[in-house]
């Protein structure tokens, strides 16, 4: 229970991307065509979800111990773009230029937004009374929530008709109204997902 309501909580209630307005650039870099965005959301929920399982274990065993907790954001960021460097250059693996140089270029804008990611996760850990449990539950639904972001500001993005939208809005003014909408969305529903599992 305390694995789920802490994933239900980071995912919808305390959403990194719309509730705490954290990683709000890689959406609206990133969220143009919905397979890009499915897979970019994909590889950022993997990543968290890899932060939070091997970062736990360095904070409780190092970090904890030795009272700097405050540093834990520091060892969720180093997992992260660790892993997220590993698993690259695994997929490189007799590939040719271009897509080492698409993957290395995806690495990167990964790695960037995982220590984004990381901060609050880290906060997250530091706190006195959260076990393992929760702290996976926090990362992965907080990568969770990433990925329910990027993936639908990209399918509402491709469904807006440019052609009905006045000239000075269309762009980027249009997907800022379209995010800020997301946001009071999604700030609407908080208190209601973590709830379901006290």
């Amino acid at each position: 229970m305390e694995f789920l309501n802490a994933l239900f909580t980071a995912a919808f209630d305390s959403n990194l991307v719309f509730a705490q307005l954290v990683g709000m650039v890689a959406v609206l870099l990133v969220a143009y065509r919905p397979q890009d965005a499915l897979r970019f959301g994909l590889a950022l929920w993997a990543a968290t979800s890899i932060a939070g399982l091997a970062g736990w274990p360095i904070y409780a065993g190092f970090f904890a111990p030795w009272g700097v907790g405050y540093l834990a954001p520091l060892a969720y960021v180093l997992v992260s773009s660790f892993a997220i460097f590993f698993i690259g250059a695994i997929a490189c693996i007799r590939q040719g230029v271009a897509f080492r140089e698409r993957t290395l270029t995806l690495c990167t804008l990964l790695a960037i937004n995982a220590a984004v990611l990381a901060v609050p996760l880290g906060n997250a850990a530091a706190a006195d009374t959260l076990t393992f449990a929760s702290s996976l539950g926090s990362s992965v639904g907080a990568g969770f929530g990433a990925f329910i972001a990027v993936v639908v500001f990209a399918s509402l993005r491709q469904r807006i008709d440019e052609r009905l939208v006045p000239e000075p809005m269309r762009g980027l003014p249009i997907s800022l109204v379209m995010a800020s909408l997301m946001c009071m969305a999604f700030t609407c529903v908080a208190g209601i997902a973590g709830g379901l599992f006290v």
